[in-house]
């Protein structure tokens, strides 16, 4: 099947919080929710500058609009007011007497535009045919450089900083520049273009001679310097490699880079770090010569140092070490040795010997710092929830994102110095004050033991008004990754929407099963090489606890999950029968044939074949019969439960080839089966129209199969979008929400 929906908004964003009983959370909570987005503190640390989305009708697309807020809190101002259109991605001008963002306001194509921060008409200081790509403002914000042209054919443009005057086009290199960052002094430009121009491509598909050479070679991407005085350009690297992530030192004296071989099926495992010295432009010192990815690339304050992350021991699939070393040269020290967290690089103090990271233990999500001498870790905060902090190099103040069960993300301000006293931090958002109006499900954090005795973590979820002498369903909610983790965070997405099941009556439990991150080494581990046995332990016992403790009812069981949350419902399909309905949805069946389906190919060798190395045994030919024994399709005969797919049609990740394999084989065997398939979407669901299909389709079959209620028709989906959009309400048509 291929559903096509058309989604609204409006009639519910009228109604205000007020004293009135607390209603529960519906479908349409989930879409009237306002987004943060990009936020940014002046140079004066006065006021930041944020950027919010909400869901606009008639065309069900989420714009941004951009806000200012005093730093103390107590003055906010919304600066743009752009219907249909959409204002992202707000700088302050390094002076700090300008903002400037990019909108489609006008001629629907993407344009600069500077605002004053005290309101006023946004002047428009860009006219590119084709719309601008990246910007930025020169470090002593006297020069605004843009990327703009055709495709194939883009350059970077300069303005005067304050906008004023005709753009002139700095560069006229071979080919299309890709990215830019200005030198410290301001003097020139770095940039990074592809070796072999694509006009031979552009030329053949437009002339319909577009066959697809599937994982196409791609072209060499070089580092390159514009010098601004004498409108010259030098070329600063070589070979066969794809340069990125461009980090400069703050004494400019040095460039960091990430390299990445041209090889049509390289991944993140052969990305390499690099770095150069630009007072002598010689050939640039490799740093890292590994086969896992590297992240937080980052130079010490006083640029003596460069510390970067990556898995411990450079073994994909261990936790995360920072590795720190002097740019002169010198051996890498493991930081952070004997600690059970993945360990990352956010910012540096100022004295360049701590480094602060946004770092998670179990189902909360913290700050700690590192010290650079010693390598300790030091938790800085201890919410029950998550928050994160970032602040640009040169201020002293952060910005704070922080969420918890009853509140989506909003926005502080503290000193970094003052980071671990929750007390003097600043809140300077409040996005979604109509939440409180709201009767949420009771989070709490629960334990239990698997059968191997190993302690497993998870979040219970409450139905809303529990009554202790009921038992109710229950909903198990299986996160992907499988290196990821459920938080104590606002439900607020399509692809959990917990409280709206509380509202309905059902208990959630999300479990933390092996081979989750924040719980050590060895927990997230333990299922390379033997994917399933633990991890399937882990979820099961952790029913059985909510069952043994009154709470939950045995014959009322429901699964859900994505990517690899569809893994193990796939799984759960064919080893047992204990639910009721499972929906799954970008699930794999068949590991053999996914190996070459996906876009990924590290993780199918490190979760079946046991480790990620360049010359493992870890491919399915090696051990044919173990990737099929552990295959679902392998047992479709022992499947019983009534199962829901969901594919997105251009999902790369879990292609839908996965889900028809299913498909076909459940409904060869007389198992209650629907497949959903979303038009056009990537392995997640981007589309807000089917964000809505998908949760009402996944509740109504969950209501049909263990409630006996009727499942959803399109007439009710439509109904429910009327409303939301504040239609008329279609006549005939049944209530979508009781």
């Amino acid at each position: 099947m291929r559903f096509v929906v058309m989604v609204g908004l409006a009639a519910v964003l009228a109604a205000p919080a007020s004293a009135q009983t607390p209603r529960p959370m519906d479908y349409a909570d989930i879409f009237r929710l306002a987004n943060l987005g990009d936020a940014e503190l002046s140079p004066d640390g006065a006021w930041v500058v944020y950027q919010v989305s909400k869901l606009q009708f008639p065309d069900w697309q989420r714009r941004n609009d951009l806000y200012v807020v005093s730093a103390d809190g107590r003055t906010t101002r919304q600066l743009t007011y752009s219907e249909g259109d959409d204002e992202t991605g707000p700088h302050w001008q390094p002076r700090g007497t300008t903002i400037g963002f990019t909108s489609t306001r006008e001629n629907k194509k993407r344009q600069l535009f500077l605002i004053r921060p005290d309101g006023g008409e946004a002047r428009r200081v860009t006219n590119a045919d084709d719309g601008i790509g990246a910007w930025a403002w020169s470090r002593d914000g006297a020069w605004l450089a843009y990327i703009a042209g055709p495709d194939g054919k883009k350059q970077v443009w300069v303005l005067a900083g304050d906008g004023s005057g005709k753009a002139e086009q700095l560069t006229k290199h071979a080919t299309s520049i890709e990215t830019f960052v200005w030198s410290q002094n301001g003097q020139t430009l770095y940039f990074t273009a592809a070796d072999e121009p694509d006009s031979t491509r552009r030329r053949r598909i437009k002339e319909k001679f577009d066959v697809r050479v599937m994982n196409e070679p791609a072209s060499a991407v070089h580092l390159w310097v514009f010098d601004l005085t004498g409108k010259t350009e030098r070329r600063l690297t070589q070979g066969d490699l794809r340069v990125s992530g461009i980090e400069l030192s703050r004494d400019g004296r040095w460039a960091a880079f990430r390299g990445r071989a041209t090889d049509r099926y390289a991944d993140d495992r052969a990305t390499e770090l690099y770095l150069l010295n630009l007072a002598t432009s010689g050939q640039p010192e490799r740093l890292t010569d590994n086969y896992v990815g590297e992240g937080g690339l980052s130079f010490s304050p006083d640029s003596r140092s460069i510390a970067f992350s990556a898995d411990r021991e450079f073994t994909f699939g261990n936790v995360s070490r920072v590795f720190v070393r002097p740019v002169s040269g010198g051996a890498w020290r493991e930081m952070g040795k004997g600690d059970a967290r993945d360990i990352g690089v956010e910012f540096w103090s100022p004295d360049g010997r701590t480094i602060y990271w946004n770092g998670d233990e179990g189902v909360n999500g913290n700050l700690y710092t590192l010290d650079v001498a010693s390598g300790a870790v030091k938790p800085l905060t201890s919410v029950v929830g998550t928050v994160s902090a970032a602040k640009a190099e040169t201020q002293e103040t952060a910005l704070l994102r922080y969420t918890d069960p009853r509140s989506p993300v909003d926005l502080y301000l503290s000193p970094v110095t003052q980071l671990g006293r929750r007390e003097s931090w600043v809140r300077l958002t409040r996005l979604n004050p109509w939440v409180d109006s709201l009767a949420l499900g009771r989070y709490e954090t629960v334990h239990w033991k698997a059968g191997d005795g190993a302690t497993v973590e998870g979040i219970l979820v409450y139905p809303v008004g529990y009554d202790r002498s009921r038992r109710y369903p229950l909903i198990v909610q299986l996160h992907g990754g499988p290196a990821a983790a459920y938080q104590n965070t606002f439900s607020g997405s399509y692809g959990t929407y917990t409280n709206v099941l509380a509202g309905k009556g059902y208990a959630v439990l999300q479990p933390n099963y092996r081979g989750s991150t924040g719980y050590g080494e060895v927990f997230q581990t333990a299922i390379s090489g033997n994917y399933w046995p633990l991890a399937e332990e882990d979820i099961l016992s952790g029913v059985d606890t909510l069952i043994a403790r009154g709470i939950v009812a045995r014959d009322s069981l429901g699964m859900m999950g994505w990517s690899a949350g569809g893994h193990w419902s796939n799984w759960t399909l064919v080893s047992t029968d204990r639910f009721k309905a499972i929906s799954s949805g970008a699930g794999v069946s068949n590991w053999i044939s996914l190996y070459a389906q996906t876009d990924v190919q590290s993780t199918r060798e490190y979760y079946l074949g046991g480790e990620a190395t360049r010359a493992g045994a870890n491919k399915p030919w090696d051990s044919y019969e173990h990737w099929w024994a552990e295959s679902p399709l392998r047992y479709i005969a022992r499947a019983k439960t009534p199962t829901l797919l969901h594919s997105g049609e251009k999902d790369e990740r879990i292609p839908m080839a996965q889900n028809l394999e299913l498909h076909m084989a459940l409904k060869k065997r007389g198992v209650p089966t629907e497949f959903f398939v979303y038009p056009g979407q990537p392995h997640g669901l981007q589309e807000p129209r089917y964000q809505l299909v998908k949760m009402m389709g996944e509740m109504t079959w969950f209501e049909h199969w263990i409630r006996g209620k009727p499942w959803f028709t399109w007439e009710e989906l439509l109904a429910t979008a009327d409303r939301m959009a504040g239609k008329a309400k279609p006549e005939g048509a049944t209530a979508a929400t009781r």
